[in-house]
C-alpha cells in the first residue's frame, strides 16, 4: 500500500496562537471541512499546566520544589513576626502539603525534615491563635516524625500547659530536658511548671 500525504490548508494564528484554515482563518470552518477545535483545547489545556517539571531519579531533589517550600516557610514566618497568626498558618499549611508531596524517589529525609520544621512554626501559630488542640496535634506529629528533638517537646509541653494538663505537660518537657540539656528555654519551662503544679497542691491542701 502507497503512502500518501496530504498537506492540509491549515496555519497559526498569531493572535490566539490557535489552528485555523488558510481560507477563512476559522478553527472550524465547514467549507474547507476541517475541524481543529480539539487540537486547539489540547493546546491550551497543557499550556495551563506548571512549567516546572519533576525531578527524575537522576537529578535528585528539584530545587524548583524546594524554593517554593522555602518561600511559603519565609512568608508565614513573616505574617508570624506581624502577629497575623492566621495567614502564618495558611503558609505553612500549603508550604507542608508542598513538602509532603515530593516525588517518590526524592530523598523521604529532605520531605521529613522540611515538614518537622513546618509543623513546628505552625503549631506556635495555632498557638498564638489560643487554637491550643490544634497546637497539640502538631506538635504530637513533630515529635513522632523527629523524636531526638528537644523543641518538639518544647510546643507539646506549651499546647498541655495552656489546656491544664500539668502533669502531662511535665512530662514532655522532661524529656525535652534530657534531650537538650543546654536548653535554656526547656529548662525554664520545666521549672514554671513545677511551679504550677506545687500551687495547685498546696491549693488542695488548704481546702
Amino acid at each position: 500500500m502507497d503512502d500518501t500525504f496530504f498537506a492540509l490548508p491549515l496555519q497559526i494564528d498569531e493572535k490566539t496562537d490557535s489552528l485555523v484554515c488558510i481560507c477563512h482563518l476559522l478553527s472550524k470552518c465547514e467549507k474547507c471541512d476541517l475541524d481543529f477545535q480539539a487540537i486547539n483545547n489540547l493546546q491550551q489545556t497543557m499550556n495551563s499546566f506548571p512549567t516546572d517539571t519533576p525531578s527524575s531519579p537522576m537529578q535528585g531533589p528539584s530545587e524548583a520544589h524546594t524554593a517554593q517550600v522555602s518561600h511559603l516557610r519565609a512568608q508565614g514566618n513573616a505574617f508570624f513576626k506581624k502577629n497575623k497568626f492566621l495567614d502564618a498558618v495558611e503558609c505553612y499549611t500549603q508550604a507542608i502539603d508542598l513538602a509532603l508531596a515530593r516525588a517518590p524517589w526524592e530523598p523521604a529525609a529532605q520531605s521529613r525534615d522540611e515538614t518537622v520544621i513546618l509543623l513546628c512554626n505552625r503549631s506556635s501559630a495555632q498557638f498564638a491563635l489560643k487554637a491550643y488542640p490544634e497546637s497539640l496535634v502538631d506538635a504530637q506529629t513533630v515529635v513522632e516524625l523527629k523524636e531526638p528533638w528537644s523543641k518538639g517537646y518544647f510546643r507539646v509541653c506549651k499546647a498541655l500547659q495552656a489546656m491544664g494538663r500539668l502533669e502531662e505537660a511535665k512530662s514532655a518537657i522532661q524529656i525535652g530536658v534530657r534531650l537538650d540539656r543546654d536548653s535554656d528555654e526547656c529548662q525554664l519551662l520545666l521549672n514554671e511548671i513545677e511551679e504550677a503544679i506545687d500551687r495547685g497542691l498546696e491549693g488542695v491542701h488548704q481546702r
